[in-house]
């Protein structure tokens, strides 16, 4: 007697479940991009938390627990997320491949956190974190920034080239949309990697005062902000979840 073939509707619900995990973890990582800026500026808002230079520096006060949960939950995220398997044998990056540096980066920046420019100089930092102590406060600054730098990195690229493959399949209206959208949220994000680079080097040219006076432009926070709202945006995109902006893109072509 030969085995029954599964029922094709067992299949299709099979399929229709991992289109829509797929969905669900693309959403979930762009509405926890939206939040961090968000929360973390509401904190200042709220309280008597005090405006910080960038997002980072939020791990020193009352914003700690938004900036490192939310931080954590984005890498959970990604780790999770292994995407489109590759198209042709060979093709590289994959999603799961980048997905995963990003998750790992993400949780380094939450780990190893940067200093706080608000403490009066020469203070002994006492809400290190166990690894910032372990690796002291320099080292950890800098792992923190390395660490930074790949995860928008990781970000960049997805927008630019994997979210922008079209499997061999061509592409129709709706595709080519949502690919100037990745392009647009991509070259944003690259953009604000550069300016931050150039604002790093202005700033370690500068003296106390000049130093004091740039961190009170707040532009890093601005800067990060752009850069995790267009991570936001590329990701929603992915998930279905922004239908009428794709609208408007296709009207626009």
């Amino acid at each position: 007697m030969q085995p029954r073939d599964p029922k094709p509707g067992f299949v299709a619900e099979a399929q229709n479940d991992l289109v829509l995990s797929f969905l669900a973890v693309r959403r979930m990582l762009g509405l926890l991009g939206l939040f961090l800026p968000l929360s973390l500026l509401a904190t200042a808002i709220l309280t008597d938390e005090p405006m910080r230079p960038s997002i980072s520096e939020f791990y020193h006060g009352q914003g700690r627990e938004f900036f490192v949960g939310t931080l954590c939950a984005i890498g959970v995220f990604l780790w999770s997320y292994v995407g489109y398997p590759p198209a042709h044998r060979g093709e590289a990056p994959t999603d799961k491949q980048v997905s995963r540096i990003a998750a790992v980066a993400v949780i380094c920046v939450a780990l190893f956190p940067t200093g706080d420019n608000l403490a009066p100089p020469g203070q002994v930092m006492q809400d290190c974190s166990v690894f910032q102590c372990l690796v002291g406060e320099n080292i950890s600054r800098r792992l923190h920034y390395l660490a930074a730098g790949i995860f928008f990195s990781s970000l960049a690229l997805f927008c630019l080239v994997l979210f922008r493959r079209d499997g061999g399949q061509g592409q129709d209206a709706e595709k080519a949309a949502r690919n100037r959208i990745y392009a647009l949220c991509g070259w944003t994000i690259v953009a604000c990697v550069l300016a931050l680079g150039v604002y790093g080097v202005v700033y370690a040219m500068q003296d106390s005062v000049g130093k004091t006076r740039l961190d009170r432009s707040y532009l890093v926070f601005i800067l990060e902000s752009i850069g995790i709202f267009a991570f936001a945006i590329s990701w929603l995109t992915k998930g279905k979840a922004l239908q009428p902006l794709e609208a408007l893109m296709t009207k626009t072509s």
